[in-house]
């Protein structure tokens, strides 16, 4: 899959020479810190290991991108948990600029059904950071332009062994009316590839998503936090197929699964103020299930869906 990479560069440099002049705001105390602390956690990746029996699954290594919260595919036994953190920096203008702090987190032989009996894994078998920096333009009142580019690193805890992670993409959200429903529009492409740290292992691919997200002429509020009923639809198509490996801690049964063209559709609670902090808080919380062929997931959401 490496003809993805020259389109991959021409996108970059493009996106690096469109906010050449944003650099410089970047530049600040709060940023040095911030970089420091991305590359302890980086380091620390690379440093840790567990005792356990060796299992090898690929997918981890996209979990940053292929949605964040909590899934169970049709016959695997490993589920992820994705983190979508995040931080502002500052807005020049029409461009808003920040940090991306996505870190997921997978675990053998754990379903969704353990958490009413709170039987949580006791260990976390795999780690994935995917440090980046984001760009927002917004181009009216109705249009936002969104770019991104991560450069990361993941690592399976009972294998030692770590991938090197990049990925790029832009999107555009469009936000209008349909009578009293207040409704976003989002596209998006990217990409995402990654290599083997020190052993044989790459795989890349690109997908084009397109959804819907509309909001219910409705607000509740529990505990203090006030929020609105949220409901999505959205579609998927991969330039190039993505291979799962399906397996087991206990059986070391193994099953290649080929994730292509899906959908998705949900539900979400839109809170009016952030639970918890800025940077790491909860903005949405919601249930959805992905469905393509031989391959299925429900996702736990902690924020904006598509």
């Amino acid at each position: 899959m490496s003809y993805l990479n020259l389109p991959l560069a021409f996108f970059l440099l493009n996106l690096l020479m469109l906010y050449k002049n944003t650099w410089v705001h970047l530049m600040n105390k709060q940023l040095v810190v911030i970089v420091i602390v991305s590359i302890f956690m980086m380091l620390s990746l690379v440093l840790i290991s567990v005792k356990a029996e060796e299992i090898e699954p690929v997918h981890y290594a996209y979990a940053n991108y292929l949605g964040s919260g909590i899934y169970k595919t049709t016959g695997q036994h490993a589920s992820l948990i994705s983190m979508p953190f995040s931080y502002e920096i500052g807005q020049k203008d029409k461009i808003s600029y920040g940090l991306r702090l996505p870190v997921s987190l997978g675990f053998f032989d754990f379903d969704l059904t353990d958490l009413p009996n709170l039987d949580f894994p006791d260990e976390v078998g795999t780690v994935t950071f995917t440090p980046g920096i984001a760009f927002n333009y917004q181009y009216n009142d109705d249009w936002l332009i969104e770019s991104y580019i991560d450069i990361g690193y993941g690592r399976n805890l009972t294998t030692n062994k770590g991938i090197n992670i990049h990925s790029s993409g832009v999107s555009a959200l469009y936000n209008f009316d349909i009578k009293n429903y207040d409704t976003i529009w989002a596209n998006r492409i990217y990409y995402a590839r990654y290599d083997g740290n020190g052993y044989d292992a790459k795989d890349s691919y690109a997908a084009v998503q397109t959804g819907i997200d509309v909001g219910l002429p409705l607000q509740y509020q529990v505990f203090g936090y006030q929020f609105q009923p949220r409901v999505f639809a959205m579609a998927f198509w991969y330039f190039s197929e993505v291979d799962f490996l399906m397996l087991s801690a206990k059986s070391f049964d193994e099953k290649n699964v080929t994730l292509t063209n899906s959908v998705e559709f949900g539900f979400t609670l839109h809170f009016t103020e952030t639970i918890g902090y800025s940077w790491a808080g909860i903005e949405r919380l919601g249930l959805s299930y992905r469905y393509s062929k031989n391959f299925s997931a429900f996702r736990l959401l902690f924020s904006f869906p598509i």
